[in-house]
């Protein structure tokens, strides 16, 4: 059969006969045609789609070697180096306007002294990242140097009206929008005439924003003078006779809590607030808007210590003093071997009483325990009824439904002596 295809192979006709034979034996099926045609298809189908999710129709992911790899990041190494050492002109501009970093003085030079005569004020524009207001606002953000200088920080309408209400030595005026301060314009005014060396600028509200500690700036900012204790005494006897309640304050971390308490202090109004060591700052910007007021009409004696808290109770009452602990926590009523009343069960109260209210967290210390034993009898526990599944009221809460109770019961012990005195008569 061999030599019979090999002679076949001498003439052109038959070798070209025997090639298309040949050619025929070795193709694949129709079938196998049609499946590497749909396989193909398929490919390139993926392909586009893989394309058009990366916007890269016409780059073709293919493997790449180690040393193609290599090259690639030699030659954008080389590149990078190219361009750092001759610039262009246009990057040198941008660079030199987005990273040269200007000096205060050049920065400073730019504020304008504008008369408004709308306003009624004279204030100082600031350009954008102004070194001025930066070193305001560090000394006044400061606890240290707040405390050195007196300077509080009280942001929006509300409270800045009750600082000027209250009297408060205006010291400097922040806003990015005359709309601001047009709604205050009268008590401002005022303000000015009693401090005429108050500092007033207008920024711009993107550094209002940095500098504020709302998630919305109102839009103007304000830097009193702290109020001293002597003038917060005297303007508080001359509005109204304070009710005989000290309020101790032990481990209040959270300065909207101490705010709430100052509040509601001041509208009973009580005889002052003690702040132990340990307490947040009753003067953080925080604890300000939750006394939304309060802390300019109340005493408030703040960082003392409990070997001073006696000292803090008027002499003269001091022998008839009493002293209550709000708490619910059992084990530490179980701890400290005292028992528990329901707030509303006080019978007596002293000449002048002293409220212990502890943190959520930390609750009452152990200091105020041993301050609640050297009254002897006169100290009470108190406690307040909750559902099952409650432990304890927000502290703000918690103080508010006792200290209503006692001034109750304060009113009720006073009202005997007055109305017998036209019946003896």
């Amino acid at each position: 059969m061999l030599a019979n295809l090999l002679k076949s192979l001498t003439s052109k006709p038959q070798a070209r006969y025997t090639y298309e034979l040949c050619r025929q034996l070795c193709s694949p099926s129709n079938k196998e045609q049609q499946y590497a045609d749909k396989s193909k298809r398929e490919e390139d189908d993926a392909l586009k789609i893989e394309a058009n999710l990366f916007e890269q129709a016409s780059i073709r992911y293919e493997p790449v070697t180690a040393e193609e790899v290599l090259r690639k990041n030699v030659k954008q190494k080389l590149l990078k180096t190219h361009q750092e050492q001759h610039p262009s002109p246009k990057f040198v501009q941008k660079a030199h306007k987005q990273f040269v970093k200007k000096s205060r003085q050049e920065r400073e030079s730019k504020s304008r002294l504008i008369d408004d005569k709308e306003l009624g004020l004279e204030y100082l524009k600031l350009d954008l990242n102004d070194p001025r207001l930066g070193t305001l606002m560090i000394s006044a953000r400061s606890k240290k140097r707040r405390d050195k200088d007196g300077q509080i920080v009280i942001e929006g309408r509300r409270l800045i009206l009750e600082a000027l209400e209250c009297g408060l030595k205006l010291n400097a005026i922040i806003f990015s929008q005359k709309e601001e301060l047009a709604d205050i314009k009268e008590p401002l005014q005022k303000a000015l005439l009693r401090n005429p060396q108050c500092k007033i600028y207008k920024v711009p509200h993107h550094d209002l924003k940095t500098w504020s500690t709302l998630t919305t700036p109102p839009g103007v900012m304000t830097l009193f003078q702290r109020p001293s204790l002597e003038y917060i005494v005297r303007k508080s006897s001359d509005n109204s006779d304070p009710l005989p309640l000290t309020v101790v304050c032990d481990n209040i971390r959270e300065p909207n809590n101490l705010g709430s308490i100052i509040r509601t202090c001041a509208a009973l109004p009580c005889f002052q607030i003690v702040v132990t060591k340990g307490c947040c700052d009753p003067w953080e910007s925080k604890a300000l808007r939750g006394g939304c007021g309060g802390h300019f009409r109340v005493p408030i004696r703040d960082d003392v210590s409990w070997e001073n808290v006696p000292l803090m109770i008027p002499p003269e009452m001091a022998e008839n003093s009493c002293v209550f602990i709000a708490e619910n926590n059992k084990a530490k009523l179980r701890d400290n071997n005292v028992d528990a009343i329901d707030y509303s069960q006080v019978e007596k109260t002293g000449a002048h009483n002293v409220v212990v209210i502890g943190g959520e967290s930390h609750g009452v210390s152990s200091e105020a325990y041993r301050f609640m034993s050297t009254v002897g009898d006169r100290g009470k526990c108190l406690n307040i009824p909750l559902a099952e599944g409650f432990d304890s009221l927000n502290v703000a809460s918690a103080l508010t439904l006792i200290l209503y109770e006692l001034r109750k019961n304060i009113l009720q012990q006073d009202q005997p002596i007055s109305s017998s005195t036209p019946a003896q008569a």
